[in-house]
């Protein structure tokens, strides 16, 4: 075979699967660094148990994990293994097993991650805060207890929590979002002309509505609506204590917001 043929080949041949293990050989505070190559368009999982995830997009095709790990109080250390193959990337806590009562803390690693903007994340933890920051592919996010916070994203997200709040910040895409013991705040949200929901059982949810266009139906069970509407374009508007609905001309989606315990105040 000719050299350029060959060559040609190598190129287009996929990326080898690559496995790494970080987990800390001495039983105390540490910090540990690791990066892998990722190409935009690329989907990334992370789950993790007793830690937070905070997810920052980047102008690079690669992966820059960081982990602050604390060992258990029996010396353990989280064992964090990155498996990156063709076209997405898995990074998982895996914690020593541990039953029966007493004293015991298990281990923590706290991960933080710098990512390739165009890059599709699911981020999942038990006992953590989950946070993501500037990237461009359809997200979902999910933790059990902690809160929940995005910022400049521009595609669809999922966000949900059982114990915590979800707060948003400029985030362009449809949105779907649910807690159970926790607040719902959002600025800077469209929905991408494909909806928004948001529901929570025991929480607050408050929305700033400038920008937003569609169908508007808010309701709480036990709890009051505020809706201020002065100096925005809105049509066939209906106010009662516990329900609102409107419209906001320019498009036909459906933004619907939902409380059982809490206030909905809407601006």
């Amino acid at each position: 075979m000719h050299a350029h043929a060959l060559a040609a080949l190598i190129l287009v041949a996929p990326l080898a699967a690559q496995t790494l293990v970080v987990q800390p050989t001495k039983a105390e505070k540490t910090t540990e660094s690791r990066t892998v190559k990722l190409a935009s368009g690329a989907s990334l999982k992370v789950q993790n148990t007793n830690g937070s995830i905070r997810v920052e997009a980047w102008d690079k095709e690669e992966v820059e994990f960081t982990g602050e790990f604390k060992p258990s109080s029996k010396d353990e250390q989280v064992k964090v293994v990155l498996d990156a193959s063709a076209g997405k990337l898995e990074i998982r806590g895996e914690y020593p097993k541990h039953s029966g009562w007493g004293s015991y803390r298990g281990p923590e690693c706290q991960m933080t991650l710098k990512v390739p903007r165009k890059v599709l994340p699911t981020l999942e933890s038990v006992n953590g805060n989950i946070t993501l920051c500037g990237t461009f592919g359809a997200a979902v996010l999910e933790t059990t207890n902690g809160t929940i916070k995005a910022k400049d994203l521009a595609e669809a997200l999922e966000a949900r929590t059982t114990n915590g709040n979800i707060g948003l910040e400029k985030v362009q895409g449809p949105l779907a979002l649910k807690t159970v013991n926790g607040s719902i705040k959002g600025t800077g949200l469209d929905g991408s002309g494909k909806g928004i929901q948001a529901k929570t059982v025991n929480g607050a949810i408050h929305f700033q509505i400038a920008g937003l266009k569609g169908h508007l139906k808010a309701s709480t069970v036990n709890g009051d609506i505020a809706f201020n509407a002065k100096g925005k374009s809105v049509d066939q508007v209906e106010i009662k204590k516990h329900r609102v609905t409107a419209t906001f001309p320019g498009s036909d989606q459906a933004i619907t917001l939902g409380t059982v315990n809490g206030s909905i105040t809407l601006e």
